[in-house]
């Protein structure tokens, strides 16, 4: 008699066991690590370098859960030391994950002005090592780009198929969001525990290195919250949009509580252009008006009136007349002059050996990393072709949802994307935010989240 016939092991459900038991092992044994590191902030610093372990190895069996994971942790960066090396959670995340998923490009998915951007922006980088005065700091801000780049490259080939990966990517976004505002919000009234006390006294950061930066990533999400409150009312999906609603009150109040002029610039110009880019579908129109009201009511309602005092003394007084004005028009003017001066570009980190030879201002006292002036410094960075590939980046999305409104209509979601991108440039503008590597990751969230939405898979599904 023969042999019963044993059924196979189907591969897909074998390949998730295994990745589940990869990363419960994983928890096991930085479970053991972490109770032994005594305090709060390391053990919570030794959670996020885990989970970022268990990212990027998951990654390598489900990119887009790599992805996915991404894009949640970055907001929470905490620095640490690697053999005897001073990082963070996010450089380790972001470089590991880019040696996982550059085998998963495929050029022939990327669209032809995101190959060209990449290549510009990674080339520049590279070449200003030859020049920098400090070719160290210049090859680390090379890798920075490089590795991140390298993650959107792979993003146009892992969620290709992908129909709901926006959809999903909101969903992280706003829950993100809500925790970085819930610990600016307890800075705010004197609880510092996990994130310590704000960089400068008086303005919270929550998890990032300075108030201006997280005030750009609360106006960030808020734009992106709001489209897709927008967005899922218009698709009659009324517990999600209840959902992102309630997400969206306290990410405008985290907004608030910044007391960042930039971060209001970021978030009113997102708010315009999205307004603006839905103009001409009546019904979206108005729930996005009545959406914008709404909220921005229920936040002004919910603000402290402490933080409405600090918010009106800050734009009370004549726009340049403040000293951190002045100083931002000296640190800006040194930076026009340096990217007048290298075509080759400075190098990451090497700005502030050029301020220290080159300008002397009763208004800059200490020797600034940055310009304060998002292409300038991007230049400054990576020189002319740095800056041009920069540019192609940040403008496609404009380019492409003028094609959408040519030839027909414009997604909410797409249209959130673009708006976002036209806030974050507006406050860039007037500041810089990516010294801090996370924003290189929301930076280059907005440009595929933009190109999905107009050109790629979600502009083949949508609704409303």
């Amino acid at each position: 008699m023969a042999a019963p016939r044993v059924p196979g092991l189907a591969p897909e459900p074998a390949r998730r066991a295994l990745e589940a038991a990869a990363a419960l092992g994983a928890g096991l044994v930085a479970g053991l690590v972490i109770a032994r590191l005594g305090t709060t902030d390391n053990q919570l610093k030794a959670i996020l370098v885990g989970l970022a372990a268990v990212g990027i190895g998951v990654g390598a069996f489900r990119p887009d859960f790599g992805l996915a994971m991404l894009v949640a942790l970055v907001p929470f960066e905490f620095r640490f030391t690697a053999a005897g090396v001073y990082t963070g959670t996010n450089e380790a995340l972001i470089v590991g994950l880019a040696l996982i998923l550059a085998w998963r490009i495929r050029i022939a998915d990327v669209p032809g002005w995101a190959r060209l951007g990449v290549f510009a922006v990674i080339a520049g980088s590279w070449l200003t090592v030859l020049v920098a005065e400090r070719p160290g700091d210049a090859a680390w801000g090379a890798v920075r780009w490089t590795a991140t780049l390298v993650i959107l490259l792979s993003a146009f080939t892992v969620l290709r198929t992908e129909r709901e990966a926006i959809r999903r990517l909101m969903v992280i976004v706003a829950g993100s969001a809500v925790v970085v505002a819930l610990f600016a919000m307890a800075q705010r009234v004197g609880i510092n525990a996990i994130v310590g006390e704000p960089f400068q006294q008086g303005n919270v950061d929550s998890f990032f290195g300075y108030y201006t930066a997280y005030a750009g990533y609360m106006a960030m999400a808020a734009v992106l919250v709001t489209g897709e409150v927008v967005a899922a009312w218009s698709e009659r999906r009324g517990a999600r949009a209840l959902a992102f609603g309630l997400a969206l009150v306290p990410i405008l109040l985290g907004v608030a509580v910044s007391l960042s002029r930039g971060g209001l610039l970021a978030l009113g110009a997102g708010w315009v252009v999205l307004v603006v880019l839905l103009a001409r579908r009546g019904g979206l129109l108005l729930r996005a008006g009545i959406v914008l009201g709404v909220f921005a009511a229920a936040a002004l309602i919910a603000t402290p009136p402490a933080v409405r005092t600090g918010f009106q003394a800050r734009f009370s007084q004549p726009v340049g007349a403040a000293y951190e004005d002045r100083t931002r028009a000296a640190l800006q003017d040194a930076g026009h002059r340096a990217l007048d001066s290298h075509a080759l570009g400075l190098g990451y980190g090497n700005f502030s050996s050029y301020l220290q030879r080159t300008t002397h201002s009763r208004f800059v006292n200490q020797a600034f990393f940055h310009s304060h002036q998002l292409p300038t410094q991007v230049g400054v960075d990576s020189g002319w072709l740095g800056l041009a590939g920069f540019a192609v980046l940040a403008l496609a999305p404009f380019v492409l949802v003028v094609r959408r409104l040519v030839s027909g209509t414009v997604s909410v979601r797409g249209a959130a994307f673009v708006a976002a991108m036209a806030g974050f440039l507006a406050q860039g503008l007037f500041d810089y935010l990516l010294y801090e590597i996370a924003f290189l990751v929301f930076f280059c969230m907005l440009v595929f989240g933009a190109w999905y939405e107009l050109s790629g898979p979600g502009s083949r599904t949508e609704t409303g």
